[in-house]
């Protein structure tokens, strides 16, 4: 298969296909007592239902584009609960704008990465400045790579099979995974030291895996056969309920 190369209206048609169908149709996110979600009915607003106080309200969004209706309303909210992804690009909300807007307007943040123009956020960390982004490769078949970057990054943290480079190779079908039911599954950690960009998948078949972000390795637990353990380890990890020394796992540097 071809690498990949594109601008950002080729992306956009890409994109239109495969994100909007995945990113769940005018679906809603939860977080802390408050149900957020796109207004189907009147674009460019947000309907708001607070648990805590039983109350209802909508939020004119001050920057909307209509360019943003080709996410059909599909949103996700970041690990770390501070954003509200909108499907799909590089736009976002901010969760305490949200909560706190009680009917006024707010606006669309966005973030700058690595190759933004191409890629759709799936993911990020606000603390750390990193962003978990995908690469359409092939839109029919729904095969994709993968983008760790720093805000205002230059390059892509990660590289191998799995992660989008500028390289004019060719991919080979080993080199690209397919996120299944949504594209949502991937995930920085909360600590901002390990990323996912498909599933939690910490077995040493895993692809692409879990992988730590600074020592730019492969997280496996070579010593446990048990998958239910694996898992429960890599959630555990994943977390930051416990170090990885402590759960006796180690870091490898997969074959390119």
């Amino acid at each position: 298969m071809m690498k990949f190369k594109t601008n950002s209206f080729l992306f956009m048609m890409l994109g239109v296909t495969a994100f909007s169908s995945w990113a769940g149709y005018y679906n809603t996110i939860d977080t802390d007592g408050v149900s957020i979600r796109l207004d189907k009915d009147k674009a460019g607003s947000v309907s708001i239902h607070d648990d805590k106080l039983n109350t209802d309200y909508s939020c004119k969004i001050e920057n909307w584009n209509d360019s943003l209706l080709s996410g059909v309303g599909g949103i996700s909210l970041t690990s770390d609960h501070v954003g509200v992804l909108i499907a799909s690009g590089n736009k976002y909300l901010d969760v305490k704008e949200l909560i706190d807007c009680k009917g006024q307007s707010i606006r669309i943040h966005s973030i700058p990465y690595f190759n933004n123009a191409i890629s759709s956020i799936i993911d990020v960390n606000f603390e750390k400045k990193l962003v978990l982004a995908l690469v359409v490769i092939d839109a029919h078949f729904r095969s994709y790579q993968a983008i760790v970057s720093r805000f205002n990054g230059n390059d892509n943290l990660l590289s191998g099979k799995g992660f989008w480079s500028n390289s004019p190779s060719e991919s080979d079908e080993n080199s690209l995974f397919y996120p299944g039911n949504s594209i949502y599954l991937g995930k920085i950690s909360v600590n901002g030291e390990y990323v996912a960009p498909n599933d939690l998948d910490c077995a040493a078949d895993s692809f692409p895996g879990v992988w730590d972000i600074a020592k730019k390795m492969k997280v496996v637990f070579a010593e446990d056969k048990d998958d239910a353990v694996i898992d429960s380890k890599c959630k555990k990890l994943f977390s930051g309920e416990k170090k990885l020394n402590e759960l006796g796992g180690t870091l490898i540097k997969p074959n390119k």
